[in-house]
């Protein structure tokens, strides 16, 4: 049996047209926005696994202060790996970059060219491409090394190096004052005689987990170290932070995105059921009729369905060629801008299409099938009747005796109190949104000025080995504590501090020797207390410590612990005046053979122009999602409260009351809600993002405290108020246009 009400989709569609194309205005921003950041997130992620076997890259390295002889390297091979020399020469250029130069590699870490060439003669360079744009050099511009002038002939990406991380306990990349660059056999013969470092990389014969490749570098270490050699660094690759960061990045990344994406879809979900219960009670009459004359509810389902699934499916077609079209450039330029890759090739992703197309479909069908399934369980006599809530208890209120307005607004409030109830929740949300793209800027200005106020000293010299210098003298160390919450095994600095130390003098150091003091980020980002135990790792003996929490020091600059200098040297079984590193104010006069690091108040405070850029990214992507579900939200929700009091606002009309009047009403009810909505968010936002913004910076090497400023909740009010304000506004025209005699017309 044909539906008749088939024939009135069209006037369904016209007659709620407002509603249904802000919706898929939502619908299609948000699609586009998921499937654009998706389509370039696991592209991203395919070419960089697909350019580490390619490519070569290798599974770990180390560093020794000289070179192997064939005889050791001879026995290393013995093991199932192949041996290659990486050796580097670290020169310094303007504005303070430090340029990591090699000579082109042809059996490991094999270099992608992105634009140009390679070096195949005197007095040519290629640097990597991140670091010359940042640094504004072009093809064919010359670059001081060393009193050499050199020709930039290309730009290229190395597998090893997708993050450009200096060192390894840096907490951020840096492609403004570092940088990689390839040369000539020839040049690097002229280099390396100035402050070279002979690093090996290792490539094994087999497949190796993690646990296996860790193991895999305890054995060439031992060889190392009986050998005579002295080692002063060494690393697997899922250690090696320039590798490992930026697939660390995409792992936070995506989670937090889908995140998003669902509970939008949800608020999205529910306002189709507020629209589609709205048309059921107005089409109450049509639906008793047909149900009394033998039409099903399987049939009426199909048809109220049929529209909705119509605009979600062409939603999603229109999202994801605009997310695959338009949208992969901004989001390609965001890891591009920050990470060293080589070209991008956008691949359609089947998954993607699935979470971005069929799952929002059928969320969407799933919702309003079981609404309407519910909402058509009533008898044919009460759609008659238009009393369509079945087996519900009636509920009086006494409203206060105040004037008629007030007590007419309380009336339309609790009569509308479901479509106030997804519009409170649709704030909230926006609200989160927009808190969360706003807050990014002062909470990483925050770190900084903690950072800045925490930093002792104007240097700090790591050693290779120990020389006679005028600074104060520490042991320094990288220790690993495994944090759970993470999955990974966090690097903590290890100070090991005299007891009359110039620049520590408010750190009362503890006596017992397996006492420690945390830093406060590390106490935050861990969640320990005073007299928790804390289990380290020395990644190259792989020794155990197990140390208690004497005390929390406020220092914001890393995750660090501090101990007396003698305590750590007992704990690394190192004489007890042992050192490696200095303390000073002033550049002291060391020898560059001897300098492993050399790290600057400067290079610390570095760091947070590549922050701020990297987050800031978001800024623009959050605020105008939230700015339009704000929009949308509003205007749906408060246009279908309207909608369903157009009788009673003609009435009010006959009756003597202006347009004016009447949107005093209504759109006051709707205020009130709003207001409440945008109060209660604030402190909502606030919680929920300590939550989210944990979860976003949990494989960070630092630690990020979530900071909102009181005028960024004045501006996330007031942008909620001027959204309503545009609403109504809009809303306005309608009352207006409402005819007077509408509720004559209608009264049975």
């Amino acid at each position: 049996m044909k539906n008749p009400l088939n024939k009135s989709l069209k006037k369904e569609f016209t007659d709620n047209l407002a509603r249904y194309l802000a919706l898929a205005l939502v619908m299609i921003v948000m699609i586009a926005t998921v499937s654009g950041f998706f389509s370039v997130a696991y592209s991203v992620n395919n070419l960089l696994k697909q350019n580490q076997d390619e490519c070569l890259v290798e599974d770990g390295q180390f560093t020794v202060l000289k070179p192997l002889t064939k005889e050791v390297i001879k026995e290393i091979e013995k093991e199932p790996v192949k041996l290659y020399e990486n050796f580097y020469s670290k020169q310094k250029i303007k504005n303070s970059a430090t340029l990591r130069i090699y000579q082109d590699r042809e059996n490991i870490n094999l270099v992608t060219v992105y634009q140009g060439k390679l070096p195949k003669k005197h007095q040519e360079i290629a640097l990597d491409r991140l670091f010359a744009i940042k640094n504004g050099y072009k093809i064919n511009d010359q670059i001081k090394v060393n009193g050499i002038k050199l020709t930039i002939v290309g730009y290229l990406s190395l597998p090893d190096y997708s993050s450009l991380i200096k060192d390894n306990s840096d907490l951020m990349m840096d492609p403004i004052h570092f940088g990689v660059a390839i040369v000539d056999e020839s040049d690097f013969a002229l280099l390396k005689e100035n402050n070279i470092n002979y690093t090996y990389s290792y490539k094994s014969n087999d497949d190796l987990s993690s646990k296996e490749n860790y193991d895999q570098l305890n054995q060439i270490r031992d060889i190392v170290v009986d050998s005579g050699c002295s080692l002063t660094g060494m690393m697997t690759q899922e250690m090696n932070q320039a590798i490992s960061f930026l697939p660390n990045d995409m792992g936070g990344d995506i989670p937090m995105m889908n995140m998003l994406f669902y509970i939008i879809l949800v608020i999205l979900a529910f306002i189709f059921v507020v629209i589609s219960q709205a048309i059921i009670e107005d089409q109450a009459t049509a639906i008793g009729t047909l149900l009394a004359n033998g039409y099903t509810k399987q049939e009426l389902i199909h048809h109220y369905l049929t529209l909705v699934m119509i605009i979600v499916f062409v939603s999603g077609l229109v999202g994801n060629v605009i997310g695959y079209t338009i949208m992969p450039s901004f989001f390609s330029n965001m890891y591009y801008n920050s990470y060293c890759l080589p070209p991008l090739q956008l691949k359609f992703i089947p998954s993607v299409f699935v979470n971005t197309t069929v799952i929002p479909f059928l969320v969407i069908l799933i919702v309003n099938y079981l609404m309407l399934w519910h909402k058509l369980n009533i008898s044919p006599l009460k759609f008659l009747r238009q009393d369509l809530h079945e087996n519900k208890k009636s509920h009086y209120i006494h409203l206060k005796q105040t004037s008629f307005i007030k007590r007419y607004r309380q009336r339309v409030i609790l009569q509308n109190k479901g479509s106030y109830l997804v519009l409170m929740i649709g704030i909230i949300f926006a609200s989160f949104l927009l808190t969360f793209g706003f807050c990014i800027t002062p909470s990483i200005e925050r770190y900084l000025e903690n950072m800045e106020n925490s930093i002792k000293t104007n240097y700090q010299y790591l050693l290779k080995v120990p020389v006679e210098a005028a600074g104060e003298k520490i042991t320094y160390t990288l220790l690993q504590t495994y944090f759970a919450a993470g999955e990974i095994d966090l690097d903590v600095s290890f100070y090991g501090l005299d007891d009359n130390s110039i620049y520590y003098a408010d750190i009362d150091l503890p006596k017992e020797k397996d006492q420690i003091i945390i830093s406060y980020d590390f106490a935050k980002k861990v969640g320990l207390e005073k007299g928790d135990k804390v289990t380290f790792t020395n990644q190259y003996t792989e020794q155990e410590y197990q140390l208690k929490v004497f005390d929390i020091y406020n220092s914001r600059t890393n995750i660090s612990v501090y101990m007396s200098r003698e305590s750590l040297n007992n704990l690394l079984e190192e004489d007890l005046n042992y050192y490696n590193s200095y303390l000073s104010d002033q550049k002291l006069n060391i020898d560059k053979k001897y300098l492993s690091t050399m790290i600057t108040r400067t290079d610390m405070l570095k760091i947070g122009d590549q922050m701020t850029e990297t987050f800031s990214q978001m800024i623009p992507i959050m605020s105008g999602i939230a700015i339009v579900i704000y929009l949308v939200v509003m205007y749906i929700l408060t246009k279908l409260v309207l909608d369903r009091n157009t009788n009673y606002m003609s009435f009010l009309k006959v009756i003597g009351y202006n347009s004016q009047e009447i949107a005093k009403i209504y759109l006051k009810a709707t205020a009130l809600v709003v207001v409440f909505s945008l109060l209660i968010s604030l402190p909502i936002c606030k919680y929920g993002l300590e939550i989210l913004f944990i979860q976003a910076m949990m494989r960070f090497a630092g630690y990020i405290e979530i900071y909102i400023p009181t005028y960024l909740y004045v501006m996330i009010f007031t942008v909620g108020l001027i959204t309503y304000f545009v609403v109504n506004w809009l809303l306005n025209k309608q009352i207006q246009r409402i005819d007077l005699g509408k509720s004559l017309k209608e009264t049975e």
